[in-house]
């Protein structure tokens, strides 16, 4: 039996491919269009019958079946038989087939169970454990997860950039926070999280409580709860552009990290700069990893710049805050562009690509940290409590599964109300509006809020949700929690 992970690059889509032996004499498998196939891909440049897989004294080899435009494996074409190795890339027409695996004869019985036993994570609860630590740098470290070997394989899927709420218990107390992911989905066998230690600012400002736990405590073997499925709209998919501009400070790299990757994984022929900037050049998180994808990726650019590269060390590459010089490319109106990093980081980049008249509707941006208040705004639900006299009715939350009717301030967040009374029923994580984890549904009143809620999409407030840590109750509010 030999197992693939596919890719087919016009339609961006991955899938798992098994041939195992239908009868024990069966040592051969067709490839291509045809319905007959054993293995059927329907993209550009495939053949009706384009290739086959061979099983000969104990190897499989891959052997072009007289297709239009040849068969590749590691990017060459093959004339005659190739055998296959685990690691292997085979290109048929827009379509890559990874050889995952290959078992002899004794344990295709037990890779069929497991097989037939995987399945997505998608949106469920789950525990996973901890099998690698990596240091990428003196303060941050990338943590990688699996699911339970002792359990069916758990597949996770998710969009490059997004990112998972964890949960935690510290000091006898759950504790949750979001992260992004900084694996790709191209590889779904594992997740990683890439997480920098966090210092207190100042004496009023406590260090990162998660953040700092997870370097101090968690081991190899250790597990944590992921909550929910992935979240986020900070992803270029399913509409991959043309061409793309990544900017990252710090630990922001870490989303840009899953698009990299992504991009790598699935040979992109997207055109891509990416501009990072770090303290120092020991700061540069995956440092390493971004020089060979640069130099594997003839369309992927790297530029990052040092901010305060300490003397008598070397330094090649750019030097200070990304300024408007470096964001000054030919095609720069052509791109669209992804940035995360603080707040101050993300104001000043926007402010010079509004210098340089970069079209806004093509800029993203991403962050965890508290935002800059708009202009209040007031979101009906789907059935509006009405106003009497022009006044504002006096605030009640309703809260429709717990059974409870609540009176509250209108300065008062419907989250505030909850733990107030007692409701339990809500997650939440940052408190700030950006996770989205506190999402819940309002089918009647209205909600009022200090600044946008980016965190939800326009269908979403179409359909009535609200983020509960930042929406305020205006009026009469019935909330299902």
């Amino acid at each position: 039996m030999i197992k693939f992970q596919s890719i087919t690059l016009n339609q961006q889509e991955h899938g798992q491919h098994t041939l195992a032996q239908n009868d024990p004499d069966q040592t051969e498998w067709l490839i291509g269009r045809a319905t007959l196939c054993d293995l059927v891909l329907v993209s550009p440049g495939i053949s009706r019958v384009h290739a086959k897989i061979k099983f000969i004294d104990g190897v499989y080899y891959l052997v072009d079946a007289g297709s239009l435009d040849g068969s590749f494996v590691n990017g060459k074409t093959i004339s005659q038989p190739h055998p296959l190795q685990v690691g292997d890339r085979i290109q048929i027409g827009e379509t890559f087939l990874y050889v995952e695996e290959m078992l002899s004869q004794t344990t295709i019985a037990q890779a069929s169970t497991k097989e037939n036993a995987a399945r997505y994570w998608t949106n469920e609860d789950i525990t996973v454990f901890c099998f690698r630590i990596v240091d990428e740098t003196p303060d941050t470290k990338t943590f990688w997860f699996t699911s339970n070997p002792a359990e069916p394989t758990i597949l996770f899927y998710y969009q490059p950039g997004q990112f998972v709420m964890i949960a935690v218990e510290i000091g006898g107390k759950p504790v949750s926070r979001p992260y992004s992911i900084s694996s790709s989905p191209s590889r779904p066998y594992a997740i990683a999280l890439t997480v920098k230690r966090v210092p207190a600012q100042s004496p009023d400002t406590p260090p990162g409580t998660v953040s700092n736990w997870l370097h101090d405590h968690l081991r190899v073997s250790d597990s944590i709860k992921l909550l929910g499925g992935a979240s986020g709209q900070f992803t270029f998919l399913p509409n991959l552009p043309p061409k793309l501009l990544l900017i990252s400070a710090g630990s922001g790299i870490t989303p840009m990290m899953s698009m990299a990757r992504w991009l790598y994984d699935t040979a992109s022929d997207t055109d891509v700069v990416f501009l990072h900037a770090a303290r120092t050049s020991t700061d540069i998180i995956f440092r390493d990893e971004l020089a060979w994808i640069t130099a594997q990726l003839p369309n992927f650019h790297l530029r990052v710049t040092v901010t305060q590269q300490p003397l008598k060390s070397a330094w090649m590459g750019l030097a200070g805050r990304i300024s408007r010089s470096m964001l000054e490319l030919p095609d720069l109106c052509d791109r669209t562009v992804f940035v995360c990093g603080s707040d101050g980081f993300r104001q000043s980049i926007r402010a010079l690509l509004e210098e340089l008249q970069f079209p806004m509707q093509q800029y993203h941006e991403e962050s965890f940290g508290q935002r800059t208040p708009v202009q209040e705004v007031i979101v009906p639900a789907l059935e509006s409590a009405s106003l009497m006299n022009g006044k504002q009715p006096s605030c009640s939350v309703q809260f429709t599964r717990s059974q409870q009717e609540v009176t509250a301030s209108p300065n008062t967040s419907i989250l505030e109300v909850a733990e107030q009374a007692g409701v339990a029923t809500i997650r939440y994580a940052c408190r700030a509006g950006v996770c989205g984890a506190c999402k819940v549904k309002v089918p009647a009143g209205e909600v009022k809020y200090q600044h946008a809620p980016t965190a939800l999409t326009s269908e979403e407030q179409t359909a009535g949700y609200a983020l509960a840590c930042i929406a305020h109750p205006v009026g009469q509010v019935t909330v299902e929690a």
